[in-house]
């Protein structure tokens, strides 16, 4: 398993969210904006919030996998659900269903070398950026709409630059 890469070059970025019935995802490679988005079926109508959050980041991260949009990368993901980012770096879950996807996310790390870091970001953020709507089947908000992924992903920015207010609390 890649723990941290020797001649890594490359940081992915995306956005998952998913609500109600639905689920999307967006992410960039090399300028270009990918995205999915979609309704769960039947089989997904009682499951957990919890679990619908994960499964859609694990089949989002598959998807990039099997495209090689994640070989050799570090990849940043982002949600809004933070039991999603929680039992990813806790390494388990109580939850059977919710530990076989975070196996699946581990086992993807180790076919396709890559370093996945699940983000969590606010709710008001993934409005923002677009994935919120790609899970409602809105195709015109944030990055959607030619927005810049960087623009909502502000990691260069230390904690002071990112909010003034910090210092005084």
């Amino acid at each position: 398993r890649l723990i941290r890469g020797k001649s890594t070059r490359t940081a992915r970025f995306g956005f998952g969210d998913a609500s109600g019935a639905g689920f999307g995802s967006s992410w960039l490679v090399d300028g270009a904006i990918k995205y999915r988005y979609g309704t769960w079926g039947p089989e997904m109508e009682s499951s957990s919030s919890n679990l619908r959050e994960l499964k859609n980041l694990v089949d989002t991260l598959e998807l990039m996998g099997s495209k090689g949009d994640l070989n050799g990368v570090e990849m940043f993901l982002f949600t809004d659900n933070s039991t999603a980012e929680s039992a990813f770096y806790s390494g388990g879950s109580s939850s059977e269903t919710l530990f076989q996807l975070l196996l699946m996310l581990r086992l993807l790390e180790m076919i396709v070398k890559c370093k996945i870091f699940l983000c969590h970001c606010s709710g008001t953020r993934m409005i923002e950026q677009g994935s919120d709507g790609l899970s409602r089947g809105n195709l015109s908000e944030g990055v959607m709409k030619g927005v810049s992924m960087g623009h909502y992903v502000p990691l260069h920015l230390n904690p002071l630059e990112r909010s003034p207010a910090l210092e005084d609390w």
